[in-house]
């Protein structure tokens, strides 16, 4: 009995160690856990050293090695300046980061590789602190360096990813024929920082590059540029701030670094000036596209048409132009156009030039011409936004141009609380850049508690095309002020004409608009409480509207700036009832 108690034990025992080691040497299961890898990789080596002279111009490589395995996140951010026609490669190689140059390099020429956030650990994504190797074809390494933001020149936001350029070249188009001295790109804050430059005369030049050739691309890229010549006096050292490694998540160290420089990007518009197409919207209606804005036309005609039954209208930038026949005559389905405009010839000069071409009318399709013999009525757009009638008055729009308007026909009138009618004064005005709108606008002030109606009885309006239009009735008050408040800016130091946006925080939406050309108040009513910013335009041509740069003219975008409360902010928290004022001084 013993015998068998001690072997029914040692059994036990045995398979409790199999089962044991069996669990030990499981490797499929998997791991418990632990703490995240957040420590970015650390370079532990660089051959060449940093700083390196007499680089070889042909096969030249640089190695980085890493204490962890390394990718290659972006290939794009490795910037080579100044740059060569075909971007350095790299390629890793266990724990090591070789880079090779494509392209011969310049002799006695200072170079910087710039690897941006190129680099993270293999495993968490964790990026590698920002590397610049500096190197030299030549027996010595240039010293100056300059820094600065690239904004957009309409929300005035800093923009990322454009490329900064210095040229020695000091010709306008070397931008676009050659390839900089020296360049680098903006980071998340529009930030640029170009170093180990010479101490010499240069154009600063920012563009987009969306086509990665470091050549401007006119009209197809956004361009910024500093109006004066350029020459850098600021010395490279191991201390400059600017130069640090920066987390672009961290706001407060970003917004820290200096700005040498402010450069303002824009899309220009095609330079060469040409009509770029042409054609009828239908029998009495027609259009001229041009390539360019600010075409300027000497002359337009329509044979057998008198120039007093032509209607034209011009887009405010003046880059397009449609065209009415008022008169009732009947007209031929092809109408002969003579033109005389100022057309950029093969020397890049505008001049003065005659064109002729035939307008034929466009083709209808069967369910088309069903539809216009049905559209026999006017039909108008009414626009009396309670909150935008005082200052914008009530806007009527028509799909073309009118030729006859009773304005007898046309009742307005208040009815007080207790339900007493006045009738209201008004103008009717067409709008001086659209033919196709009117604006009804009354001296008598508007007041809460009131209500105001419009009534325009059918056949008031007539169109070109013998429609008229059915009766019309609005009715509305204004908002009620309960939970509503105003901003109001007393503008003073007036000396141009501006506009005046009051934005949402993300300069997404336009609340109200004005337009100013001397000093006094102006009042932002009937506002929700929020956050609002304002943006102001200064309109030197006064066109209404914001005016791209053009690089070859040298002339800057039209200046846009946010208005700042004390604190630097640009942004206005205003609360439920409150009627705010601010001092604005332009």
């Amino acid at each position: 009995m013993k015998e068998k108690i001690i072997t029914l034990l040692f059994i036990i025992s045995l398979a409790g160690c199999c089962i044991l080691s069996k669990s030990c040497a499981n490797t499929t299961s998997p791991p418990s856990g632990g703490p995240k890898d957040t420590i970015p990789p650390v370079l532990i080596k660089l051959l060449p050293e940093n700083n390196q002279l007499n680089f070889p111009t042909v096969d030249g490589k640089i190695s980085l090695t890493y204490n962890e395995y390394t990718v290659v996140k972006k290939q794009d951010a490795i910037y080579l300046s100044p740059p060569t026609k075909r971007r350095p490669t790299a390629k890793i190689k266990g724990k090591d980061i070789i880079i090779t140059f494509k392209d011969t390099l310049k002799e006695n020429t200072t170079y910087t590789l710039d690897f941006g956030d190129a680099l993270a650990d293999n495993n968490e994504g964790n990026l590698a602190p920002r590397l610049v190797y500096t190197f030299s074809t030549g027996d010595s390494i240039d010293s100056m360096y300059v820094t600065g933001t690239i904004y957009d020149s309409q929300t005035l936001k800093p923009v990322k990813g454009v490329l900064v350029t210095l040229y020695d070249d000091l010709s306008d188009s070397a931008c676009m024929l050659s390839l900089p001295a020296a360049a680098n790109i903006t980071d998340d804050w529009g930030f640029f920082s170009i170093r180990n430059v010479k101490r010499q005369p240069y154009r600063v030049i920012a563009f987009t590059d969306e086509d990665k050739n470091n050549m401007y691309l006119q009209g197809g890229e956004s361009i910024a540029f500093l109006d004066s010549i350029f020459e850098p006096h600021k010395v490279v050292n191991d201390s400059i701030y600017e130069f640090k490694g920066f987390d672009m998540k961290d706001t407060l160290a970003c917004q820290k670094r200096e700005s040498e420089l402010s450069l303002y990007l824009f899309k220009e518009f095609m330079s060469k000036q040409f009509i770029k197409n042409k054609g009828r919207h239908d029998r009495r209606m027609g259009y001229l596209k041009f390539s360019a804005p600010n075409a300027v036309i000497n002359s337009f005609s329509i044979m057998g048409i008198d120039t007093a039954d032509m209607l034209l209208q011009y887009t405010p930038t003046m880059d397009s132009l449609t065209f009415w026949i008022t008169s009732s005559q009947r007209l031929e389905d092809s109408l002969l156009v003579s033109i005389n405009y100022n057309k950029t010839d093969s020397l890049g000069k505008l001049v003065a030039t005659d064109e002729s071409f035939a307008l034929g009318l466009p083709e209808v399709t069967d369910e088309q011409k069903k539809k216009n013999e049905a559209d026999t009525v006017l039909n108008v757009t009414t626009d009396c936004k309670p909150e935008n009638v005082e200052q914008n008055g009530i806007i009527f729009t028509f799909p073309d141009p009118l030729i006859e308007v009773i304005k007898d026909s046309i009742s307005y009138v208040a009815i007080n609380p207790k339900n007493q009618e006045s009738p209201l004064e008004f103008t009717l005005d067409r709008d001086s850049l659209d033919f196709r709108k009117y604006v009804l606008r009354t001296q008598t002030p508007y007041q809460q508690g009131y209500k105001y109606q419009l009534l325009v009885k059918p056949r008031t309006f007539k169109d070109i095309y013998n429609r008229r239009s059915k009766e019309i009735k609005q009715e509305f008050t204004l908002p009620n002020t309960e939970k509503l408040g105003s901003i109001t800016l007393n503008v003073s130091g007036v000396t141009s004409r501006y506009i005046i946006d009051l934005v949402s925080k993300d300069l997404k939406k336009v609340f109200r608009s004005y337009t100013v050309t001397s000093d006094g108040p102006i009042i932002f009513p009937y506002l929700a409480a929020g956050e609002y910013s304002f943006r102001i335009t200064e309109d030197k041509n006064s066109n209404g509207i914001f005016d791209t740069g053009d690089f070859l003219k040298k002339r800057q975008p039209e200046k846009v700036i946010f208005f700042k409360l004390s604190d630097g902010t640009t942004v206005i928290k205003l609360e439920e009832q409150t009627d705010m004022e601010q001092d604005l001084r332009l």
